[in-house]
């Protein structure tokens, strides 16, 4: 009998650790559709160039929906940690941003500050991301994201000037209360888009739940806006209708 015990609590202790691997899919996720954007070794699938403005992403009207977000800060990193790796120190275009891969999580480092970009678009889904970041560290995690228009920015940052702090979408809806991170620990969004509904929970609290029809469809980007941030267990499930 003790030898059995032994068994399923070594058993349990397996699984557990298999189920809990960074940037891999459980075989559950894989049978539900949802796919990695994130390999845990590569930047495959992204990009630190931002794009140039497409036309799309407007407002109600058909009006050009302006780049800047309510309460944005000015485009620059705050004491970034030096890039180390050669996927860091590679060149890239003016006004990208470098990011490397430091114990599979994606990590930016150097100047300028900036953002990695999906190479594809979406529309209706559900994106879980973890981060880890500073109690001040000023970032963000965008989806419905074209061109110059910055789509939806779900706040990491906890003192965004508009108000428009963490668990909020910026210029769609804040919280009704205050939702914190845990500074320096692993943090989890899980962000839906379908049609006009938003929802945002973090680490399972639900922050926000509100329609807006500013961004139909667009690319992921992950903000390096201030130093540090980190970002893991990028996946995605399309909703199809």
């Amino acid at each position: 009998m003790k030898q059995y015990v032994r068994s399923v609590g070594l058993a349990l202790i397996l699984t557990a650790g298999l189920s809990g691997e960074d940037n891999v899919l459980t075989p559950q996720e894989k049978a539900g559709g949802w796919v990695l954007l994130f390999d845990g070794k590569t930047l495959n699938g992204w990009d630190s160039v931002v794009p140039q403005a497409s036309g799309r992403g407007r407002e109600p009207g058909g009006q050009p929906k302006a780049a800047a977000q309510p309460g944005a800060a000015a485009a620059q990193g705050d004491h970034p940690r030096p890039c180390s790796t050669p996927m860091g120190l590679a060149p890239v275009p003016a006004g990208a941003s470098h990011w490397e891969v430091i114990d599979r999580a994606l990590s930016p480092c150097g100047d300028t500050a900036g953002y990695l970009i999906s190479k594809d678009n979406y529309k209706n889904l559900v994106l879980t991301v973890d981060f880890r970041t500073g109690e001040d560290t000023n970032s963000g995690v965008f989806v419905r994201s074209l061109g110059s228009s910055l789509g939806y920015e779900v706040q990491i940052w906890k003192s965004q000037p508009a108000g428009y702090n963490t668990g909020s979408i910026v210029g769609a809806g804040k919280t009704d209360r205050e939702y914190k991170f845990i500074p320096d620990q692993w943090n989890h969004y899980e962000i839906t888009t379908d049609g006009d509904h938003l929802v945002v929970l973090l680490n399972g609290a639900k922050t926000l739940d509100v329609h807006d029809s500013k961004f139909s469809d667009g690319a992921i980007r992950l903000q390096y806006q201030k130093f540090p941030i980190e970002f893991k267990n990028l996946k995605l499930r399309e909703i199809k209708h």
